[in-house]
């Protein structure tokens, strides 16, 4: 018998998704979620999709398409005089065959595992440089906010060294990357799409003026390629969606590896393990929580045949909670056997520049193991609001006295 997905029971699991973000929390809403059904109406009309195969399956069918500039036109008149959603739309993540095509292969050339045979040593080297520097914060003040330390440097200068981008104000785009993300959130308030309109003038200002500097090299660099709208759309997706989501996976990483020292001891002795923690990270703090489809044609889903033009959110992140995929689904174990990871999609919109954020954090994950027994969190993390980015905003850290500084005491005298 088919599902019966717009009866509105599910109404109140749906808030309460809206506005959680903790894990722990989240693992009460997934399956509440999960035993209202398959498809889970929403007060705006769409649905929410829980199953791992149900949300692999939109992921990789042809029929579900992006929320793109076509879909806009028709639904959301007037967003065309929003700077961040018209640039979103001209990202290789809001377009569709056959424009996708290309934008993805200019993409592809520039951050494929294959052509980057720099991208352990450049992660690893970078990597260390951000924890040094944290090192030395905590010596000089005692305690020091990881993502703003870290977790937020590291994307943006691993990726300006494998780009060879010249000299660049990474942290003034990396800021201005964070903002613009937003305006790929499920729930925006017009603040948020002032802050994101903001940033995406001002990283195409920057990066426009950066490709326009070097085109006339010879050669020119391999990020000014082909056309300057192109390159300016390939790097506009590169930071702001790879930096941004590399970013919150990386918190995430620091966060469980403070949480877990038991992990952080055995990837001490088996640098291997590594692997098997990030992909464990993925799978229960995923970057991003949500892609959004909608039905180009009727539409089979969980029994239930949609109409063309429904809209569907994937979560992930009740995907990667799925008890018919995952045993144990809501517990953190680095051991458990692999699953199939839907943290970075699935068909045509895999993300390109996966490895690279992968290699990021396996090389965090290393190098913070070594630091671990001498770090505690020095206040609750806090996180940005959901539904689709909750990643850390702010997670302070200090020294574990006496095993962050045996001598005894620390730089500037204290204790």
């Amino acid at each position: 018998m088919a599902p019966t997905v717009l009866d509105g029971t599910a109404l109140d699991p749906v808030r309460r998704w809206l506005l959680t973000t903790d894990q722990r929390g989240l693992a009460d809403v997934y399956d509440e979620l999960r035993a209202a059904g398959p498809l889970v109406p929403t007060p705006w009309g769409s649905l929410l999709v829980t199953g791992h195969r149900d949300c692999a399956r939109v992921l990789t069918g042809r029929t579900w398409l992006t929320i793109g500039a076509r879909w806009r036109d028709a639904h959301r008149p007037g967003w065309r005089h929003s700077p961040s959603t018209v640039a979103l739309c001209r990202s290789a993540l809001q377009t569709d065959p056959p424009r996708h095509a290309r934008k993805r292969h200019l993409l592809t050339r520039l951050v494929a595992p294959r052509l980057l045979p720099r991208l352990e040593p450049v992660a690893a080297r970078r990597a260390e440089e951000c924890l040094r520097a944290l090192d030395d914060r905590l010596r000089r003040e005692g305690t020091a906010d990881a993502v703003a330390a870290v977790c937020r440097p590291l994307p943006a200068a691993v990726l300006a060294e494998l780009l060879d981008l010249p000299p660049v104000d990474l942290d003034r785009l990396g800021a201005a990357a964070h903002d613009y993300s937003r305006a790929a959130e499920l729930v925006r308030t017009p603040g948020l799409v002032r802050r994101a309109d903001a940033a995406a003038a001002d990283l195409t200002d920057r990066l426009g003026a950066l490709i326009d500097r070097h085109r006339r090299r010879i050669p020119p660099p391999r990020w000014c390629e082909p056309e300057p709208g192109d390159a300016l759309d390939a790097l506009l997706t590169l930071f702001g969606a790879g930096v941004v989501t590399t970013s919150a996976l990386l918190g995430s990483v620091f966060l469980a590896l403070l949480e877990n020292p038991g992990a952080a001891a055995r990837i001490g002795g088996d640098p291997g393990y590594a692997d098997r923690f990030v992909d464990e990270v993925l799978r229960w703090d995923p970057p991003a929580r949500v892609v959004t489809r909608v039905a180009s044609a009727p539409a089979e889903l969980a029994g239930t045949v949609l109409p063309e033009g429904r809209v569907v959110h994937v979560l992930l992140g009740a995907a990667h909670r799925d008890p018919e995929v995952f045993g144990d689904p809501h517990a953190f174990d680095p051991g458990r056997p692999p699953g199939r990871l839907l943290a970075f999609g699935a068909g045509a919109h895999y993300c390109v520049g996966a490895a690279v954020g992968r290699a990021q954090a396996v090389a965090l994950a290393r190098g913070l193991a070594r630091r671990v027994p001498g770090l505690r969190l020095a206040a609750a993390p806090r996180r940005r609001t959901g539904p689709n980015f909750a990643d850390l905003d702010h997670l302070p850290v200090a020294p574990r006295i006496p095993a962050c500084f045996p001598r005894g005491r620390a730089e500037g005298g204290r204790p």
